[in-house]
């Protein structure tokens, strides 16, 4: 049960029509594209303190029955606090999510990620790099999709940072521009490139956002500073591709995240109308 029902999240603001077809169509030529600043101190300072809540809460610990951590990944966080479930629907995030993968697009998963500080790492090392899931398009290891067919975009992350990650030592997420189109895995773990294009970091402060296609190589780069690394977000999907919810057939969405949800938001969390297939 949500500690409070009022929440923090406020409605936003979606972007205009000729800003959601540029961010749009850089997703589709980078793979990635910064979203510039989108919340506020509060709204921030909420969700922060929902995360720093879970990973102390012994309810939540790794080896307790529900799967609600995994590592350094905090599970579902919808479930979790009010202000993570509200942020599925806010804008710009819903609008341009609905704008990549369609109207009856939804939440696929919200995982919240934390990275302690790891003084022994080397900032910048290698490691880490990874196509989430599977790959969508894959293609034998001397070919690559051509540039100017945008490819279907199946899922996307949006991160939004609650902890500064202003500079390489903080751990920044990191992507190599047009990797989405390689149709494979990356091919080493030190400073991989693709088409000529190396690794670039998403720099940002709290408050600002930043999202990427799936199929992009990325990963989090080592946290050598002294503070812990705290990343908030959505994962968005189109409809045909199952949520993420554990124990997957059954899971049952607790009573508690219906409360207070609009129709929109109930959408995103996978309460759809009748259509193909059932």
């Amino acid at each position: 049960m949500y500690e409070s029902t009022n929440s923090p999240i406020q409605a936003g603001e979606p972007f205009s029509s000729a800003e959601t077809e540029h961010l749009v169509n850089r997703l589709h030529t980078d793979g990635f594209c910064h979203l510039g600043s989108v919340l506020e101190p509060d709204e921030v300072g909420a969700l922060r303190e929902a995360m720093e809540r879970k990973v102390d809460d012994p309810a939540m610990a790794e080896d307790r029955p529900g799967d609600h951590r995994r590592g350094r990944s905090l599970m579902r966080m919808f479930e979790y606090d009010v202000a993570f479930r509200d942020l599925i629907a806010r804008e710009p995030f819903a609008s341009l999510a609905e704008a990549v993968l369609g109207e009856n697009c939804h939440c696929m998963s919200q995982n919240a990620l934390f990275t302690p500080p790891d003084p022994e790492a080397v900032a910048d090392g290698p490691g880490g790099w990874h196509v989430d899931d599977l790959l969508h398009f894959p293609l034998p290891q001397d070919v690559r999709h051509e540039p100017q067919i945008a490819l279907p975009v199946f899922v996307i992350q949006v991160f939004v940072p609650l902890t500064d990650i202003e500079a390489i030592e903080f751990g920044p997420t990191q992507v190599v521009p047009g990797s989405h189109q390689a149709g494979r895995n990356p091919g080493q773990q030190d400073h991989p490139e693709f088409a000529g294009r190396g690794p670039i970091s998403m720099l940002a402060r709290t408050g600002e956002a930043y999202l990427f296609n799936n199929q992009i190589w990325h990963r989090g780069a080592p946290n050598v500073s002294e503070r812990q690394r705290l990343l908030g977000g959505v994962t968005y999907s189109k409809r045909f591709v199952a949520q993420r919810f554990y124990p997957f057939v059954d899971y049952r969405m607790p009573e508690h995240v219906w409360e207070g949800a609009g129709p929109r938001l109930q959408r995103f969390l996978g309460r759809h109308e009748k259509g193909p297939y059932g």
